[in-house]
This record gives C-alpha cells, structure tokens and sequence, in this order.
C-alpha cells in the first residue's frame, strides 16, 4: 500500500463490528501515504446507507483540497 501515490480517503464507522477499526482502518491508514480518515464515532458497517449526508459531504470535500 505504501505505492499508493494519490491523496486517499478513507472513512470508517467505528460500531463496525464486523470490521473493527482496531483491526482495519488505522492499520490502512498508517500504510498509505497522504491518508485522510474520518471515523465516524456511531456507525456501523453500513455507512453508505446509514449516514449518506454526512459521507457524501466529507467526499465532496476532500475532492475540493
């Protein structure tokens, strides 16, 4: 993951309990450089379908840096 050349985003619920984030995203984070992650504090598994306002917006503004 560390060839990973593009500015990457990475969004993660952390009431994923199927995927813990202990397990998952930090690990993913610390291996790509110029990550930005946001970890929603409530979310579950789902979160496309669960918070779509708030992930389309942290999208939209990371396409915008």
């Amino acid at each position: 993951m560390h060839e990973i050349g593009l500015p990457t985003l990475i969004v993660h619920g952390a009431a994923d309990f199927s995927a813990p984030v202990d397990v998952t995203r930090r690990h993913t984070a610390e291996l790509i450089p110029d990550t930005t992650y946001k970890e929603y504090p409530t979310a579950g598994h789902g979160i496309r379908a669960g918070r779509h306002a708030q992930l389309n917006a942290d999208r939209l503004a990371f396409l915008r840096q």
